[in-house]
């Protein structure tokens, strides 16, 4: 009797103690992260998707060794999560770090971290010069289309300061229609706003470049207005943009870098119709 009943009280305790790790892994969010090792530092290489956790935490260690790196695709194609946050010690994300997770509404950053941040949601570098990434799923609301429907939409104004967009900050963000840019911005990179819905778009005088890619698929916008202080606009910067018939370049043609069919097309083909002026 006096066995069974030590047999049963050990039982539970194991079932307590294992159930109270799984609950503190599932809280930390480093259920299964998966590391490398580098330099002696620990690079994330692949984050999970469980539907019983929302949100993925990269914690500031992991067995005693910082983790310092976010690779490229470690955390991407996320159905369930909703919320990623960044422990104080990574001082590296990787460009397709955290692509197509549709459900995300926010980013959080460690306060200590010496290298990014977060503003409401929007992750950023600590300087708030570079917008990395926008969660795709913050801030969607009922909003007008073009034709007078009304669909689920978002709407940024990227705060002044900034002055960069980085390379995917917004890739296929298909929800975003309305975006607002800083005075201070001059860089917009390779596929910064790739397949997002934007109808209409105000570059700011100061931007410098435009990078590959940097509104393919952009479909909806009809005209645009390229700023006399652009220098620089990358190859297939405007690919199949099909109804974007108007450019109005305010520098001379001359005096511009232009990549390979930089200007818009119709899934690579001309536009009959598309109307490019540069200044005189």
């Amino acid at each position: 009797m006096k066995k069974a009943l030590a047999l049963t009280i050990s039982l539970i305790m194991c079932l307590i103690t294992f159930s109270s790790c799984e609950a503190g892994e599932l809280l930390s969010g480093s259920l299964s992260i998966e590391y490398k090792t580098e330099n002696g530092k620990l690079t994330v290489i692949k984050v999970p998707d469980n539907s019983t956790l929302p949100e993925i935490v990269i914690p500031d260690e992991h067995e005693g060794v910082p983790v310092t790196k976010i690779a490229d695709f470690a955390a991407v194609n996320l159905e369930h999560v909703t919320k990623i946050t960044i422990g104080k010690n990574v001082e590296e994300i990787s460009l397709w770090a955290f692509e197509n997770n549709r459900k995300v509404t926010a980013f959080e950053v460690d306060d200590a971290n010496p290298f990014f941040t977060d503003i409401d949601g929007v992750l950023y570098t600590k300087d708030m010069k570079t917008l990395l990434f926008y969660p795709h799923a913050r801030g969607l609301e009922d909003m007008s289309t073009p034709d007078g429907k009304t669909e689920k939409g978002i709407s940024y104004d990227v705060p002044e300061g900034v002055e960069v967009i980085r390379t995917k900050a917004f890739y296929k963000c298909s929800e975003l229609r309305k975006i607002s840019l800083p005075s201070t911005l001059e860089s917009i990179e390779e596929k910064a706003f790739f397949r997002c819905n934007i109808d209409e778009i105000l570059l700011p005088e100061g931007l410098e470049f435009i990078g590959k890619d940097a509104f393919g698929y952009c479909q909806q916008i009809k005209k645009i207005t390229i700023p006399s202080t652009v220098e620089e606009i990358g190859e297939y910067a405007f690919f199949n943009c099909k109804n974007l018939l108007e450019v109005n370049v305010e520098a001379k043609e001359n005096e511009m870098t232009l990549g390979k069919s930089w200007y818009p097309t119709d899934n690579g083909l001309d536009i009959k119709e598309l109307v490019i002026s540069f200044a005189e």
